[in-house]
């Protein structure tokens, strides 16, 4: 099997296995027993999180684990609102980008309907929303601005340094969900200047089921569950010991050679959408090339379907992905790509390959063998 379908998923890495299992081994207290076993998990928990902090630039009591990036992105939003009610705040609106994953666009969106004030702030036909389109969205009265850091489709990569100076110029806070961006770029909270990020751990070869949220020193954040005092009393829940000391492990493991991999990650990324262009000269590549993650291409196929496309991958052993979503039985073309400009009939026509670490030259070289062929049979097809 190939597999180019990391911005879904990506394997563990052996770090991670190897952190999980260790944990599951050796640390099955709970951390907040008072006993020799629950001490253990403690101190496995307390270096997890200052190992997560380190990597990200951050300090570890501003590291929050949750139980997926989605989890983070509502912590995130839905806190920062609870709280701000709470306080009687008078900041009322929510400034949110066109382009978000749906654990953001979903919930900013419940708000909206609730009578909350929001404004969403379209891309441009690249893919990137403007710091200046943003700024013109900024009010003094904006409570919150979110902005994905790395759109999942598409693998362009946000303004977020300027959408946050703008936005902190307003008294607003920022939330950025990285999860698409951890492990392919470098991530520092501190250059960013956010208030608050989204990680999962399953997108930088960590397991499924742990992710965190960075909130920086003085953010007002309450929690949006009820129950014991875990993870600074925002998130209740004994704490995922084995998952979170494989997220720390993935982390560093993909930090640690970050820079020695993107070259080669890009370089096998541009093979295979210029391979893909080359067997299919109507295909265009969607996003800003010059603001994209170094694994990530998102291609339309004018006149095909892309669910014919991804079935006929799969039945020579290549995973990808289609820019679309089916529901009951009926393609939907992507809402991100439609957002840029897009018809129906190319967001319906769009396929995301998205590469690995671990991808081979031996893999992107048997997908431009079977490629050619591949095409052929869908072209007939169609």
């Amino acid at each position: 099997m190939i597999y180019f379908d990391n911005n879904a998923t990506t394997p563990p890495c052996p770090e991670a296995l190897e952190a999980a299992s260790a944990a599951l081994r050796d640390c099955f207290g709970n951390p907040s027993s008072a006993h020799a076993a629950g001490r253990k998990a403690k101190k496995l928990l307390a270096e997890s999180r200052e190992k997560t902090a380190s990597l990200i630039g951050a300090r570890p009591d501003e590291i929050v684990f949750t139980g997926s990036g989605s989890e983070a992105d509502h912590l995130a939003i839905l806190g920062t609102w609870e709280t701000a009610v709470r306080w009687n705040s008078k900041k009322k609106r929510i400034v949110v980008t066109g382009i978000e994953h749906p654990a953001v666009r979903k919930t900013v969106k419940k708000l909206e309907e609730a009578g909350v004030d929001v404004a969403w702030v379209p891309p441009a036909a690249g893919g990137r929303v403007s710091a200046e389109a943003v700024g013109e969205a900024l009010t003094l009265d904006t409570l919150l601005v979110t902005v994905i850091l790395a759109q999942n489709e598409t693998g362009v990569i946000q303004p977020v340094k300027d959408i946050t100076a703008r936005a902190h110029a307003c008294g607003a806070y920022v939330h950025t969900d990285a999860v698409q961006a951890l492990g392919k770029i470098p991530v520092n909270v501190d250059d960013l200047g956010v208030d608050m990020l989204s990680l999962a751990a399953h997108k930088f070869h960590g397991p499924k089921g742990v992710g965190a949220l960075y909130v920086r020193t003085g953010t007002r954040l309450g929690a949006i569950a009820l129950g014991g005092g875990q993870e600074h009393g925002l998130r209740p829940g004994t704490e995922n010991l084995a998952g979170i000391a494989a997220l720390a492990a993935a982390l560093e493991a993909a930090t640690k050679t970050l820079a020695r991999d993107t070259p080669r990650i890009r370089a096998l990324r541009d093979r295979v959408a210029e391979g893909t262009l080359k067997a299919f000269p109507a295909a265009r590549w969607n996003g800003d090339r010059e603001h994209l993650l170094p694994n990530t291409a998102s291609l339309s196929f004018p006149r095909l379907r892309a669910d014919m496309l991804l079935l006929a991958l799969d039945v020579d052993g290549i995973c990808v992905a289609t820019g679309s979503a089916c529901h009951s039985g009926a393609l939907e073309p992507s809402e991100i790509l439609k957002a840029m400009g897009l018809d129906d009939e190319a967001a319906r026509s769009s396929l995301r390959i998205s590469l690995s670490r671990f991808t081979t030259e031996a893999e992107v070289a048997r997908y431009l063998e079977v490629l050619p062929a591949l095409l052929q049979r869908v072209v007939r097809k169609a």
